[in-house]
């Protein structure tokens, strides 16, 4: 079981992904501090502590993950060529439904328009659907954030249409987003 969590790593053409470490916190604190990557996330700039917390928080629920239970299974995206961290990527209840499965990504912004949010994105799909059993996915994506939704769209989600109820308690942040469903 820990190869699906703890010790996941997924290897593409251009990228491995593999859980975060204590030693990404610097790298992935960057990127989601940028203005230009949280412009369609609901996430506000994050102090370095807050994402080391959340690292520390991401390898206790790598820990506790089953294939039946998915808390969290958060992935730092590194460039093979260059063994940069350049963003992350992962799966978890989604916020409008935690009964469901998300699957989310973000790049760093000098990493844009290469195609790797999709090889990303791509390769955890599978690694979803083949090996921890996940039969169906869910993804979000702002109506503006073009990209995010072609990403979603080359995964093979479907669109179905926008979130116009979300649940008590919900960041309002998620009312008109566009939800992509896949199904195996």
């Amino acid at each position: 079981m820990s190869d699906l969590f703890e010790n996941c790593l997924l290897k593409t053409a251009r990228l491995l992904l593999r859980p975060y470490a204590p030693d990404d916190a610097i790298s992935l604190q960057r990127i989601a501090s940028d203005p230009r990557v949280l412009e369609h996330l609901p996430d506000d700039p994050l102090s370095l502590e807050q994402v080391k917390d959340i690292i520390e928080w991401s390898m206790n629920c790598h820990k506790k993950n089953t294939k039946e239970k998915l808390y969290k299974l958060n992935l730092s995206i590194l460039s093979i060529e260059t063994g940069e961290l350049i963003g992350w990527c992962g799966l978890g209840p989604a916020d409008w439904d935690t009964e469901q499965t998300e699957i989310y990504y973000a790049i760093a912004f000098e990493h844009w328009g290469k195609g790797l949010a999709s090889e990303a994105a791509r390769s955890l799909r599978d690694h979803a659907i083949k090996n921890i059993g996940l039969q169906s996915l869910v993804g979000i994506a702002a109506q503006a954030n073009t990209a995010s939704n072609r990403v979603l769209q080359k995964l093979g989600m479907k669109s179905n249409g926008q979130l116009t109820t979300p649940p008590e308690g919900c960041d309002p942040y998620f009312l008109g987003q566009n939800l992509y469903s896949l199904t195996d």
